[in-house]
């Protein structure tokens, strides 16, 4: 599972990193008491073998474990590393957007602290799709899945293994990229969007969607990184019972945000997590809640988008 290091620290050693201004690509770190894993993470970027120059921009959420510790040495030792550490904790969604926002590359590859690149052509091949694809708002590769409790692999997505151009309404109708960690952005259109998004819980799969609006998506088939699901994970630390009524809240959030344009496709994926607010109703307020929900589906799939926006400012 783990990537060939003694390839990434030959690599290291023998190609010469700059310190540009203008790199081609940025890549993207991203930190929150990842202690753990980190290093892997670092090493995963730094054995990438390209043609361009690239930086990497490090965002720690105020870690309180030695996370900005290790980010700090790896930076004293690659002046490609920029380390930009925080004195209190942002939350998910404002640390991606001072990271997107110091990013001066023509794209932005992301990388969360506890996942890593298995690949040292992964920048190489992403910044390629995106150079023959420039209607693609950005793209997205294949990944291994590591479960680590209970331990097991499995190859997301599992069946695709051509290139694909896939569009907004498509993700809508279901998640089918497999973490921020496999995505590369145009810079540019991370920079167009509506500051508004950032006051939202920043997830993949409807940030994807945010940004699909303004191009298509781009599949690259190859296997080029590991998506870590660990105790520690900000959603793997969710119950399942918290999980769907979380994600039916973001689904209502960011359909509004969107102006109600993907309805349809996300009313369709709520009616596949409706069943799982009715598992064993065992109080009044959970029978209420199951009502709640459904009385909230059963009006963005019949009333027109004008009428929705009157009825959700008494409903919230």
């Amino acid at each position: 599972m783990r990537p060939c290091f003694f390839l990434s620290l030959r690599w290291i050693m023998i190609r010469p990193m700059t310190d540009a201004t203008n790199p081609a690509m940025s890549v993207l770190l991203v930190t929150y008491n990842h202690a753990k894993y980190v290093a892997q993470a670092l090493d995963s970027i730094l054995m990438q073998r390209t043609d361009f120059d690239f930086e990497i921009v490090a965002v720690d959420d105020c870690s309180d474990d030695s996370t900005l510790s290790i980010l700090k040495e790896y930076e004293s030792q690659h002046v490609q590393l920029r380390v930009l550490p925080a004195d209190t904790n942002f939350g998910i969604s404002r640390n991606y957007q001072r990271g997107f926002a110091a990013c001066r590359g023509e794209y932005i590859a992301v990388l969360e602290g506890d996942d890593y690149w298995i690949s040292p052509r992964k920048l190489q091949a992403m910044s390629a799709f995106l150079n023959r694809n420039p209607h693609c708002s950005f793209c997205f590769h294949r990944i291994i899945r590591y479960d680590q409790h209970p331990e097991k692999v499995a190859v997301y997505p599992a069946h695709w293994t051509a290139e694909q151009i896939l569009t907004a309404n498509e993700l809508a109708g279901g998640n089918f990229i497999g973490g921020m960690s496999t995505s590369v952005y145009r810079r540019e259109i991370i920079a167009a969007l509506k500051p508004q998004v950032w006051q939202l819980d920043i997830r993949e799969w409807l940030f994807n969607l945010v940004v699909a609006e303004h191009g298509p998506i781009g599949y690259v088939p190859q296997i080029l990184s590991v998506y870590r699901a660990h105790p520690e994970g900000i959603w793997s630390l969710k119950p399942p019972s918290a999980k769907v009524p979380e994600l039916l809240r973001l689904i209502d959030c960011y359909d509004e945000f969107l102006g109600f344009r993907f309805t349809k496709e996300l009313q369709a994926f709520r009616q596949t997590l409706a069943p799982g607010l009715t598992i064993k109703p065992s109080n009044w307020r959970v029978r209420i809640w199951i009502a709640y929900w459904r009385a909230r589906i059963w009006i963005a799939s019949r009333l027109p988008a004008r009428v929705k926006r009157i009825l959700k400012q008494f409903v919230r």
